[in-house]
């Protein structure tokens, strides 16, 4: 902060005194640019009184304007109308009505020059300033009539922005902005289905953004001639981004305007001309997408544009037995939409801003235990804190009253959370006992339950014996429907390539039983040749036990660890062609995570075999423990020869939790003979550490040693 302050000071000082010779008399132009560079610097300015501060912009802006005319100069007196519109918007000093008044009339002004044609990103940037003025004043229906166009114009523009990452990732949490705010200004409105809508296009637009001018190809057998067409129509399109770019800093570098830090700086000051051919060329890539690539490959498109889903489509992901539950977090508050078969407008709850607060602090809580808590002599601290911060997070959640509106017949839910939700086991969360929710269950299910709920609290697991499962959104798990994927026989399995991790070669030998041919790769040969050799694209189930590598700051950096130190990251799994595949299981530790710092995108690695064409992911969130997870995972490739996955995983979970110390003990001697084999094989130092340790820790927790939720809720169900 300190730093920024003196900065801002220099930066007032330096153009106070380029001013000096920079008269309006001999340099009109650039002494309107310094003017306007001026008055941003004051309006960012932190030392002096904030009032003061806003009325040298605004007069530093009127002096700008008296050389930025409409007819000399109609870009740069559109850019300084919005700026001084933002001036008079925060202003402190006068009557707060003509303030207000002054700014929608400067916004209105900036939009004749600013117009979606000729510049659209300064047309969704004025845009989203007056929507942004409309929802603080609560003039709700002027806020959707003037956030509707700014989201059309950002979908778009996609994400085609040729800065930096840095620059890409602030327009990209600007326009988030804009999806935010008409999530709340449809719920004031009661257009409730809208509301559900923009939720959903907030998240494809992100999706979108993150591939923006990524080598992704389509899948499928392409003609070349398509291929060549795809590739030459982006390059144009980023050639031709990044030549309005290179305008837009020599414009500023002879005498332009350098714009606020939260405005827009790609095509402000691009003419016209510029920006249709601009357009034309995204009209092209929209046709070639849809008429040759679309029919083969559905998902591609998913990658390139925003393609809205409707209600009635999110409704049918319902059936006749499900309901979704999709959480949606803004500035202040947060929603939760309940979408169930019986009710043809979703459910809103919203939460109050001491909600909110609550659940940011748990957040900030329960993440620095976590990383605190990773070296190994810390570990039993967040294990066993676990549980009750669960609880504590049901109740911020507020579940007990969520589920008051899921009607009793729906026995299968399906999870969307949002931003940071992604990192918890929400299907795991403790559900009071007083609440009137009683689904039907198997004798078996009904059975396990019991014991469960003697050792430990209901949780949603429980109570919907259809199964829980996750989805990133509603868009994306309906594509996953869509993949029917009857055959289940050929196996490909990655097996404790960092050779540390010697039970999951025990875990993968039981799986591969259960395939009639496999492509099975262990230590040494689990390496990034034997992924893309091409084989993996033949397998209806893919089953890595390894490491992953979890990059928040790049996430399309982040990767599975294999062979030699090698990874295989989310970008090289997103072009991996798994449409033969119908489960990609990852039982190593964190392939659930994703970023959490944006406002909407999901990224992680079950995202990434989510869009390579797999149906179903299993993936963890933490590092679960050997013994259990093996038990787990062995439990639900048993599973799976009669029920569907998330069936298959949620049973297998509460059969790990309610399973006994003689349980255990029968299991441990029908294994005893390959645990032996691998004994033999390892070193004497690492006997102890990789099999004696894990084995002697699950016998010595009794009477149930899994119970604890950090021992069986890391796995999660994503997709069908």
């Amino acid at each position: 902060m300190g730093e920024k302050v003196e900065n801002i000071e220099l930066a007032i000082a330096s153009y106070n005194k380029a001013l000096t010779v920079l008269t309006r008399d001999a340099f009109p132009e650039y002494w309107a640019g310094t003017q306007n560079n001026l008055a941003t610097a004051y309006g960012d300015r932190i030392r002096g009184e904030k009032a003061e501060n806003i009325e040298m912009a605004i007069a530093s802006y009127n002096k700008a304007l008296t050389i930025y005319t409409p007819d000399a100069f109609p870009e740069n007196w559109a850019m300084t109308q919005n700026n001084l519109g933002e001036s008079y918007y925060s202003r402190i000093r006068g009557e707060k009505a003509e303030n207000i008044e002054n700014a929608i009339a400067l916004y209105h002004n900036a939009l004749t020059i600013r117009t979606r044609e000729a510049f659209p990103q300064g047309h969704t940037e004025t845009l989203s300033n007056l929507g942004n003025l409309y929802r603080s004043n609560q003039q709700w229906q002027l806020a959707y009539d003037t956030y509707a166009p700014a989201i059309e114009t950002v979908e778009f523009l996609r994400g085609e922005i040729q800065s930096g990452d840095e620059s890409k990732q602030k327009l990209a949490e600007e326009w988030n902005q804009l999806y935010l705010g008409m999530v709340e200004t449809c719920i004031q409105l009661q257009r409730y289905t809208e509301a559900i809508e923009y939720v959903e296009r907030s998240k494809a637009r992100n999706l979108v953004e993150l591939f923006a001018n990524r080598d992704i190809k389509p899948k499928g057998n392409i003609p070349e001639t398509v291929l060549n067409e795809l590739s030459r129509l982006s390059r144009e399109i980023e050639a031709e981004q990044r030549r309005l770019e290179i305008e837009q800093i020599n414009c500023n570098s002879n005498g332009g305007i350098i714009l606020r830090e939260s405005n827009f700086q790609i095509d402000s000051l691009t003419t016209s001309s510029d920006s249709i051919h601009l357009t034309k060329l995204r009209e092209q890539l929209d046709e070639l997408i849809a008429c040759e690539i679309t029919p083969i490959d559905r998902d591609f498109s998913l990658t390139q544009k925003v393609e809205p889903i409707p209600y009635k489509d999110i409704q049918t992901l319902t059936g006749e037995n499900t309901a979704i539950l999709e959480w949606y977090i803004t500035g202040d508050k947060f929603f939760t939409f309940i979408i169930t078969p019986q009710t043809p407008t979703p459910i809103i709850w919203q939460s109050s801003t001491e909600d909110f607060e609550a659940l940011v602090n748990w957040y900030d809580e329960y993440r620095k235990d976590y990383e605190e808590s990773k070296p190994p002599e810390r570990k039993p601290q967040w294990k066993q804190q676990l549980a009750s911060r669960l609880q504590n997070l049901a109740e911020i959640l507020h579940l007990d009253r969520i589920l008051e509106n899921i009607p009793k017949q729906c026995d299968r839910l399906i999870l969307i959370p949002h931003r940071f939700l992604h990192l918890f086991p929400l299907h795991a969360l403790p559900i009071s006992h007083e609440i009137d929710f009683e689904p039907g269950c198997t004798d078996e299910q009904d059975s396990a339950n019991t014991v469960s709920a003697s050792k430990s609290k209901l949780c949603f697991l429980d109570l919907f014996p259809g199964g829980v499962s996750y989805a990133p959104s509603c868009q994306l798990l309906q594509q996953a429907k869509q993949r029917q994927r009857r055959n289940f026989s050929h196996l490909f399995a990655i097996a404790n390539p960092t050779k540390d991790r010697y039970l999951l070669e025990l875990q993968a030998a039981n799986i591969r039983d259960r395939f009639k041919s496999n492509d099975f790769w262990a230590k040494d040969d689990a390496n990034k040749n034997a992924i893309l050799n091409g084989t993996i694209s033949f397998a209806n189930c893919t089953h890595f036990g390894c490491h992953a590598k979890f990059e928040p700051d790049s996430p399309l950096k982040s990767a599975l660890k294999l062979a030699n130190n090698e990874p295989l990251t989310l970008l090289e799994i997103l072009n991996l062609d798994l449409n033969q595949c119908r489960l990609v299981t990852l039982s190593a530790c964190e392939t659930g995570l994703t970023e959490s710092k944006t406002s909407d995108e999901y990224i992680g690695l079950p995202f990434g075999f989510l869009l390579a064409g797999s149906p179903s992911i299993v993936s963890t969130l933490w590092e679960v423990d050997q013994i259990a997870s093996t038990l787990l995972l062995m439990r639900f490739y048993e599973n799976l020869e009669t029920m569907s996955t998330v069936t298959a995983l949620n049973e297998a979970q509460q059969w790990l939790r309610n399973l006994t110390s003689e349980g255990l003990e029968v299991l441990l001697k029908d294994l005893k003979p390959q645990i032996d084999e691998i004994f033999d094989r390892l070193p004497l130092k690492d006997r102890t550490r990789y099999v004696n340790a894990p084995l002697k820790g699950a016998q010595n927790r009794k009477p149930f040693p899994f119970v604890e939720p950090h021992y069986w809720a890391a796995f999660t169900a994503i997709g069908v």
